[in-house]
């Protein structure tokens, strides 16, 4: 009697239905089996008299008092992301309200065709309003703290380098190549190249490249398996 109650353990049977089949005295048929957890019947693969295999599905079975939302980091943002960062998430089924929840998972692969890793975050689903395949739109906000930046326009992207022009007063521009950094609300990141307080041609900076470059004047800077280039003192006249 013990094997057998055991083996009706090993079936998640509960305790209460074995007491009830040793108070019957009679042999049972059917018994009932019970999800172990609530929710909704999201697919049905059982038909009555199917033969069941241990390990095969009867039925999907998912709890949506709590919903993830999963979100796209591009590449290059994904050095600032961490667990426990805090999101803004908007649905357009609730037009101007905006949810917020913490990171609680960094996926730790990266998608080779879109080049972005997920990120997830948890959030309580009261009355199920919240269905599972809506868009939303997450932000994130990051303090980057206090850094040297220009304007994104200031920036002359040549393939090789990263230009800007310095405005050295008197209509005079000087190309200098700088190593970019974090790009975030319209700004660049200077790492190197710049100095506090230089002023840069954020503006008509392309006409002023072209012109440099009819001129045969090129920013001092190491180009890939190329040799040092210098920039004549004084730069050019605009």
């Amino acid at each position: 009697m013990e094997a057998a109650k055991q083996r009706l353990k090993l079936w998640d049977i509960s305790d209460d239905q074995i007491r009830k089949i040793e108070e019957s005295e009679k042999p049972i048929r059917t018994l009932t089996i019970y999800s172990p957890v609530s929710g909704y019947v999201i697919q049905k693969y059982a038909i009555q008299g199917m033969r069941v295999m241990a390990g095969e599905k009867l039925f999907d079975v998912s709890d949506l008092s709590n919903v993830w939302v999963v979100a796209d980091i591009y590449e290059h943002e994904l050095p600032l992301i961490k667990v426990g960062d805090t999101a803004k998430i908007k649905l357009t089924y609730f037009p101007g309200k905006e949810l917020t929840s913490k990171i609680d998972f960094v996926s730790p692969t990266l998608s080779s065709e879109t080049r972005t890793a997920q990120v997830r975050f948890g959030i309580p689903n009261a009355g199920g309003k919240l269905k599972p395949g809506m868009f939303t739109d997450v932000e994130l906000k990051i303090n980057l703290g206090r850094k040297l930046a220009v304007p994104d326009e200031a920036v002359i992207d040549t393939g090789l380098r990263q230009i800007v022009y310095i405005d050295k007063g008197d209509g005079y521009f000087e190309p200098k190549a700088i190593t970019p950094g974090v790009r975030a609300e319209k700004l660049v990141e200077v790492l190197s190249g710049l100095k506090a307080g230089e002023k840069v041609a954020s503006s008509a900076n392309f006409l002023i490249d072209s012109e440099a470059k009819l001129k045969g004047i090129e920013a001092p800077g190491k180009t890939p398996g190329g040799k040092q280039e210098a920039a004549p003192p004084g730069g050019h006249k605009h």
